[in-house]
């Protein structure tokens, strides 16, 4: 055990102390924007847009989400259309699924040379439920949960 104390003494931590600004406080309920342009913070999480990441007292961030793909939908829940934005980090091939909850494929397309992607998709044809929407971008998996429901 005293062997053990020192080594973890010297394991790096993840977020430099430049990172976040720890004399402020995050605020829970940021007055932003809903707007999605993802942004990359220096804690390597991906923010909805740089107002998010302010509001999390990140001080550094890049454009585009930190993993290969980020995807938006609204509005949720959804009566007729879907609407959905995907974002990758760098110009890649996208595969976009919809599964009901019985894990069966209700929507399928594959996108190319993405960057920036809106898509408007019918769900009138879809039951009331909870779907789960999974993009595939280079190995790396977003999935969102959206219900369909009827008024």
């Amino acid at each position: 055990m005293k062997r053990l104390i020192p080594i973890l003494l010297f394991l790096p931590l993840g977020v430099s102390a430049q990172c976040l600004d720890t004399l402020r406080f995050a605020d829970p309920y940021p007055g932003c924007n809903l707007e999605f342009i993802p942004v990359c913070g220096c804690n390597n999480v991906t923010y909805r847009n740089y107002c998010y990441a302010e509001a999390a007292t990140v001080t550094q961030w890049v454009d585009g989400p930190c993993e290969n793909v980020a995807i938006n939908v609204y509005p949720n829940p959804a009566t007729y259309w879907l609407y959905v934005n995907v974002v990758t980090k760098y110009e890649s091939d996208v595969r976009l699924f919809i599964f009901d909850r019985n894990g069966n494929i209700a929507y399928s397309n594959y996108l190319t040379e993405v960057t920036n992607e809106y898509l408007t998709i019918p769900v009138n044809n879809l039951g009331h439920g909870i779907y789960i929407m999974m993009a595939e971008c280079n190995g790396y998996s977003q999935l969102l949960k959206f219900v369909r429901w009827e008024q």
